[in-house]
């Protein structure tokens, strides 16, 4: 019998080959080093501009519903989009039906500053596919559109 510790040592190392939240983050953090460097002269991060883009793309939206796409909780959202607002890309006023509701829109600036980052983004889109492939990009998007729905599942 081996003992607990290269038992361990060996468990581990099988469970990291399949592991799919330890595969996933490791992507996640590579795809997202590639895009800050192809975004760095916006001066935003990709997970900002990303979140310009959903904003962008949706129109005026409350919190929670940003929260909601992006797979997160309102209080980090909150966190996170709060340098957007020092910097005037984004505005947060309250609903006009629902006082209590918070909404977030792009401002002129927000417009302004994710039309310069989209033909840097689809560099970086480019370059990405490029390298991987396309039949590859093409398999992983809906892949990881599904898995993104993972922690809404509800089987815990």
């Amino acid at each position: 019998m081996e003992p607990s510790s290269a038992l361990g040592s060996r468990l581990s190392a099988q469970a990291l080959q399949v592991c799919l939240c330890f595969h996933a983050r490791k992507s996640s953090r590579a795809i997202s080093q590639f895009f800050d460097q192809v975004l760095a002269p916006t001066g935003l991060r990709a997970t900002q501009i990303s979140l310009l883009m959903v904003v962008g793309a949706s129109g005026p939206m409350r919190i929670g519903d940003l929260a909601s796409s992006l797979v997160t909780d309102s209080t980090s959202v909150s966190r996170t989009i709060k340098p957007l607002v020092a910097k005037n890309l984004l505005k947060i006023a309250r609903d006009p039906s629902d006082g209590r509701i918070r909404v977030i829109r792009l401002t002129a600036e927000g417009q302004r500053l994710l039309d310069m980052a989209l033909p840097l983004w689809q560099d970086a889109q480019s370059r990405s596919v490029n390298k991987l492939g396309n039949p590859l990009v093409q398999a992983l998007l809906p892949a990881l559109e599904e898995a993104s729905r993972l922690s809404s599942a509800g089987d815990r």
